[in-house]
């Protein structure tokens, strides 16, 4: 059963998220699009013979906008072509925790560039590091190690309603030993309803599975059904195979109602439930985490911070869920951009769960910088 002590938690969380919304809506600037259908056009005749003439011509000139709105508009113009469109200079940083002590750090550096389809090429240098697991028994497997490598990723232009996008990595550890990396994904956007699919296959991101050098071959799919203008269905399925020949797979539901919406945040409860199995219990996650059997349920809040086009973006939940035949958990998680300049975005992001030995607490920081 669900402890008060949580719903202590939930409501505290609640109200640090709502006065955070009142704050923020005070005091994020806006930027509006341009609209670039808005200057009237105007022809002069090139010759002008007479003063009627010249009286007309003085007056359709009075129409024309005057040299400082020509210079903005060409400015806002370039600075938002800039920072869609332009080649760009990227980090990313994601640390991977039991609770909050670490056991992944990987980074990575990337240039990416845009071709004349608007599709995004990147190339990424890639460092990371491996700490020994919270295992109770000696093992020599357990061991600190640390990689270093190469990523290639592409993307299809994003103004596509069907995108795809493709990545390969490359990676050697301290012990001279190489690994690698794969993943494809298709993604079909539409007025309504987004869906995603993806598959990778990738070593176990612990120094236990890459030095027994266990691989995991993941199919996710991801599908968002917006009922009507309040209600939000979401469906997703994940499947895991590991090549020391163990498997397990989740499904998903999760319906979010909008219940409070302005033109800066938005407030939506949300309910959940999952269902899985797995082949083997690995709840000490050695060398990586798997249940056996899984079914849960919750609820919590989910807010919304910024809009399209504003220099602060926050969406972020928090739920309590019960677990059958375990304790029950709390989840928190949230991802949020925030444009210092006009050509500079850090982005964070993070999702916390409070099962013990979960392996799956991920905390990222980003940076991007548009080039001209």
């Amino acid at each position: 059963m669900i402890k008060v002590r949580q719903y202590r938690i939930l409501f505290f969380i609640s109200c640090f998220f709502l006065g955070c919304t009142l704050i923020l809506a005070n005091v994020t600037n806006e930027r509006k699009p341009v609209d670039t259908f808005s200057i009237p056009f105007v022809k002069v005749s090139d010759s002008i013979t007479s003063k009627k003439k010249r009286r007309e011509s003085k007056a359709r000139l009075s129409y024309l906008p005057n040299k400082t709105y020509l210079t903005n508009l060409r400015k806002d113009i370039s600075e938002a072509a800039r920072r869609e469109k332009g080649n760009s200079v990227s980090t990313n940083s994601f640390v991977i925790n039991n609770r909050l002590q670490p056991s992944t750090l990987s980074n990575l550096i990337s240039f990416n560039i845009y071709d004349k389809a608007l599709n995004t090429h990147s190339f990424s240098g890639t460092q990371s590091t491996m700490n020994p697991l919270n295992f109770t028994f000696e093992n020599t497997v357990n061991t600190k190690l640390e990689l270093y490598g190469f990523e290639y990723r592409f993307k299809r232009a994003e103004s596509k309603k069907f995108g795809y996008l493709a990545r390969a990595r490359f990676e050697r550890d301290n012990n001279s030993k190489s690994y690698y990396q794969l993943g494809i994904g298709v993604n079909s956007i539409k007025d309504r309803a987004i869906n995603l699919l993806g598959l990778e296959h990738f070593p176990v991101r612990s120094g236990p599975g890459h030095i027994l050098e266990i691989y995991r071959t993941q199919l996710a799919n991801y599908n968002e059904f917006q009922l009507t203008k309040r209600l939000k269905q979401i469906a997703s399925f994940e499947g895991n195979y590991y090549s020391d020949v163990e498997g397990d797979f989740l499904i998903l539901s999760r319906t979010e109602y909008l219940a409070i919406e302005s033109s800066m945040f938005k407030i939506s409860p949300l309910i959940e439930a999952a269902y899985g199995l797995g082949s083997i219990d690995r709840r000490d996650g050695y060398p990586y985490w798997m249940a056996d059997r899984r079914i849960y349920g919750g609820g919590g809040i989910s807010l919304g911070i910024g809009s399209e086009t504003s220099a602060f973006q926050m969406i972020a939940d928090a739920s309590v869920f019960s677990e059958v035949g375990q304790v029950s958990f709390e989840r928190y998680t949230g991802n949020l951009s925030y444009r210092i300049k006009n050509f500079s975005t850090v982005n964070v992001g993070f999702e916390v769960y409070t099962i013990e030995n979960f392996y799956s607490n991920v905390f990222q920081l980003g940076m991007v910088y548009n080039f001209k």
